[in-house]
């Protein structure tokens, strides 16, 4: 009997231990991380932003500047539009890289940037993650910023 009330005595204390000490309300889930500009290039539900496009323009060793591409998809299919935001970080990377590459090999450095070669590559590494057809690119922003 003594075994037994010694043996609840530890399980209680352990228990107790492994409590957590403080009560405090569970953490919020996280929130998308949506640029709160977004909604201000259109009010429309078809529009995704995807915002933090940026390229490093160098050439050999040396950093020239940074190529800052602002974009979104117009999306007419709810379902294709909650597709893309299972694969949201597939999209962004090849959309990164689109921008990567037209940065080191097609920029020309003390040119303005050529919106039309950039949206013809992004909309090709969109089709290629969502298929084609699925997503409009639509360009906000094409920006160098120099060294």
């Amino acid at each position: 009997m003594r075994t037994r009330a010694a043996l609840l005595a530890a399980l209680a204390a352990v228990a107790l231990a492994a409590a957590p000490t403080g009560a405090s309300p569970p953490a919020a889930p996280p929130k998308p991380e949506l640029d709160p500009q977004a909604k201000r290039i259109t009010g429309s539900e078809n529009y995704v932003p995807t915002f933090g496009l940026r390229a490093t323009i160098s050439r050999g060793f040396r950093v020239l500047g940074v190529l800052s591409v602002d974009a979104g998809l117009d999306i007419p299919d709810a379902k294709m539009r909650k597709h893309v935001e299972a694969v949201k970080p597939r999209l962004m990377s090849s959309m990164r890289e689109a921008v990567l590459n037209y940065a080191a090999l097609s920029y020309v450095i003390g040119e303005r940037p050529d919106a039309d070669i950039l949206r013809v590559r992004l909309q090709k590494a969109v089709d290629t993650v969502l298929g084609k057809g699925a997503a409009q690119i639509a360009l906000a922003s094409v920006i160098v910023f120099p060294e």
